[in-house]
Parts: C-alpha cells; sequence; structure tokens
C-alpha cells in the first residue's frame, strides 16, 4: 500500500499593487516612472529619459521593438508636456509652438539612436556601466547644446559660437553623467529576469546588473 505524501505550497510573498502594475503592463509603468520622476522635485538635468533609452533593448522579451520604441516616444513626449504645463505653465498653444522646434526633434531622434545602440554597447558589469554610460552621456550632451547653439540663437553660428555654447553647458554636466549612471542601474534592476533557457539565447547584455 502506497502512501501519498501531501506538501503545504511554500507560501509566495503577495506582489504590491506596483509590483503587479509592472509585472502586467511594463510599457505604461515605464512611461509612469520616467514622467513622474521628471515632474517631481529634482536636481537640475538629474533626468531618467537617456537611461531610459540606453536600457529600453532589456524589456525585447516581454515587448516589440515597435512597442519599445512608442514607449520610448511617449515617455519623451509626455515628459515634456508634462513638465512644461505643471513647471513653466505652459498652454496648450505653447507646447505645440516647443515641440515644432526642430531641436527638440533632434534630441527625440538622439534618444532613439541610444535605443538603438543599447544592445551593441552593453556588456555585465557594474565598471562596464562606469564607462558606457557616461560615453552615451556625452553623446547626448554635445547633441543638446548643438542644438541650442544651432536653433536657441543665443550664439554665433560659427565654431567659436559651437565651442562656447559646450563651455556653456559644462557646468550642468556632472549631474547629468550622475543621473545617467543611476538610473541606468534602477532600469536594470527592474528590467525582466529571463530563465536561464533564455539567459543562453539573450544577449550578454540581459545577464548585467
Amino acid at each position: 500500500m502506497s502512501l501519498w505524501v501531501h506538501q503545504k505550497p511554500a507560501m509566495q510573498p503577495s506582489p504590491s499593487r506596483w509590483t503587479s502594475l509592472f509585472a502586467k503592463w511594463p510599457a505604461v509603468a515605464l512611461v509612469l516612472i520616467v514622467v513622474l520622476f521628471r515632474i517631481l522635485p529634482h536636481p537640475v538635468n538629474f533626468a531618467p529619459t537617456l537611461a531610459l533609452a540606453w536600457n529600453l533593448h532589456r524589456w525585447s522579451s516581454v515587448s516589440s521593438k515597435f512597442t519599445l520604441g512608442m514607449v520610448l516616444f511617449v515617455t519623451c513626449l509626455g515628459g515634456d508636456w508634462a513638465v512644461n504645463s505643471l513647471l513653466y505653465g505652459m498652454d496648450y498653444g505653447q507646447n505645440l509652438n516647443y515641440l515644432a522646434q526642430p531641436g527638440v526633434w533632434v534630441l527625440y531622434l538622439t534618444y532613439g539612436l541610444l535605443f538603438l545602440l543599447g544592445p551593441l554597447a552593453s556588456r555585465p558589469g557594474l565598471s562596464g556601466t562606469l564607462v558606457r554610460v557616461p560615453l552615451a552621456s556625452l553623446l547626448f550632451f554635445v547633441v543638446s547644446n548643438s542644438t541650442v547653439w544651432m536653433w536657441g540663437g543665443l550664439y554665433p553660428t560659427n565654431l567659436g559660437g559651437w565651442v562656447t555654447a559646450l563651455v556653456a553647458g559644462l557646468p550642468f554636466l556632472p549631474m547629468a553623467l550622475t543621473g545617467d549612471v543611476l538610473y541606468t542601474v534602477l532600469f536594470r534592476r527592474l528590467s525582466p529576469v529571463p530563465t536561464k533557457q533564455a539567459v543562453e539565447t539573450l544577449p550578454v547584455a540581459s545577464q548585467d546588473i
């Protein structure tokens, strides 16, 4: 006569509402995180948008590239709209005028480029993060200050004016670098954790911190 041993299943921790939201709707959760962190009080240039663009490829196991691209676009657009409306008091027309500026779309395209370069540039290890993320930050620094030089009307449109625009932005660079590194660590912690079998078929970047 055989005996069947019935074991009580191990108790699983009940997920919080935020965890459930992130598990079911990661695209919505990512947009909410970035927009919320942009409108909450924070140091100047300490923003999560670049880190999100740099690490969006980590969600490729749960979302299509098109969905991830839309997440990035909605995050950029929604974040700018929220900041302009809530912090700077812009109305609907002023927001549209802001978004009509070519420099804004150059910045959006730069975020898109970082999104595409993310899988190629990521490798395991915190030391790699401390090297590659600042390179992305420097790229965005050059592009963003160059757009101000080209379309802002604040500097002469010659080599001297371009150098002056870059120098004027240097005081804001350390805080931007700090935010990009810390937010990168945050998004890597929040990214989906693949199974062992999935890890063997995913890029090395998926095994990062």
